[in-house]
């Protein structure tokens, strides 16, 4: 009998072939029991949303990172948030030891409730990073709920008061818990439900600390989308975290929102981190442990983020829906990269619930 070809088999395909040719740990020792539970559906069942993309960073570019979100029929946005925090969890304490897992318990202690269950729509999404020493940071993003803004460290909730009233059309839609080997941070992502100029991101990264990084901020931003300095509405996210030296801030650009992409995204891409040879060979490297055998590419990219540090000039990453867990991409098996025609659109939706898994245009690689 032909074995049940589900997005977990396939997950956990992709994921070990990504990791022996990046280098990294196999997440599978860690995280294949989740990937399990939460992707236990046949492939080719519709599901709300990509159930598993992957992750690359200037910062990090030789990790596998990628981020799920338990799919099925009947998946309620309560199952999602109690299956995310649990595996989170349980990597953490195998881990980071018992510190890391008190202070853990404590950051969920809000997501757990059974109030903010109650009222979830998608839930929460669980992910994780590995390098070659194992586990470098497992982390949950949580539907944001109303009861979440008190139970805020006081640091991000000062942070959060200054983004609503410096931009008016933000509002809170995730928060996020992440744990590495070091530290552990939280981090909270705003909606603009206007058209966001980029110019009017400077009164709040003023008010942040980020003055001097506005101007790289907007630069690299405009110059990957073909010159453009104004985002639809809910087709962006400004992500803000506090850290030791001050507040990251990263802005995320949900690219299935953008109309008239630039054509050569990619090229524009590598143009953008030319003078960083380590993060365009990191990123090639990537694309290339991503595309599953017999696939002209690694998948369809959906999200383009550049963030920002009081210390750091705007750095770049993606996220990517897998070729191999995209039934809408299934044809495109034994094609070189010329034949490869982008799947068909799909109507956008709100940059809150896609900006994480979603996809948008085939990825071919260089």
């Amino acid at each position: 009998m032909k074995p049940r070809d589900t997005l977990a088999l396939r997950a956990r395909r992709l994921l070990s072939q990504s990791a022996r040719q990046l280098g990294t740990a196999d997440p599978l020792d860690d995280v294949g029991e989740a990937i399990d539970e939460q992707l236990d559906v046949p492939y080719g069942e519709p599901t709300d949303d990509a159930p598993l993309s992957t992750h690359f960073s200037e910062q990090t570019p030789e990790q596998l990172n990628f981020v799920m979100r338990a799919a099925g029929q009947g998946v309620t946005g309560a199952d999602r948030i109690a299956s995310a925090s649990h595996a989170m969890t349980h990597v953490v304490d195998r881990h980071f030891g018992r510190a890391a897992r008190h202070w853990l318990d404590n950051q969920l202690e809000a997501i757990r409730s059974q109030d903010n269950g109650r009222g979830a729509s998608w839930g929460a999404a669980f992910g994780s990073a590995f390098d070659r020493a194992g586990l470098a940071e497992s982390y949950v993003h949580c539907e944001w709920g109303p009861g979440l803004m008190d139970a805020l460290p006081a640091p991000l909730h000062r942070i959060a008061r200054l983004a609503l009233e410096a931009m008016p059309g933000l509002r809170p839609v995730i928060m996020s818990v992440r744990c590495g080997r070091a530290a552990g941070a939280q981090q909270l992502s705003f909606e603009s439900e206007r058209p966001l100029s980029l110019p009017a991101l400077q009164p709040l990264m003023d008010q942040l600390g980020l003055a001097h990084r506005h101007a790289g901020l907007m630069s690299a931003v405009a110059f990957i989308l073909g010159a453009r300095f104004v985002l639809p509405a809910e087709a962006a996210m400004v992500t803000l975290r506090p850290l030791r030296q001050g507040v990251e801030m990263r802005l995320d650009v949900s690219l299935d929102a953008i109309p008239d992409l630039p054509s050569q995204l990619m090229a524009l891409t590598r143009l953008q981190m030319s003078e960083r040879p380590r993060s365009v060979h990191g990123m090639d490297r990537w694309l290339t442990a991503l595309t599953p055998d017999g696939y002209p590419g690694p998948g369809t990219v959906s999200v383009l983020s550049v963030w920002v540090r009081p210390d750091l000039p705007a750095r770049v990453a993606l996220y990517l829906r897998p070729a191999s867990l995209d039934p809408r991409l299934e044809g495109l098996r034994n094609r070189r990269p010329a034949e490869a025609p982008a799947p068909a659109p799909r109507a956008p939706e709100p940059v809150a619930s896609q900006a994480l898994w979603s996809s948008s245009a085939w990825l071919p690689v260089a």
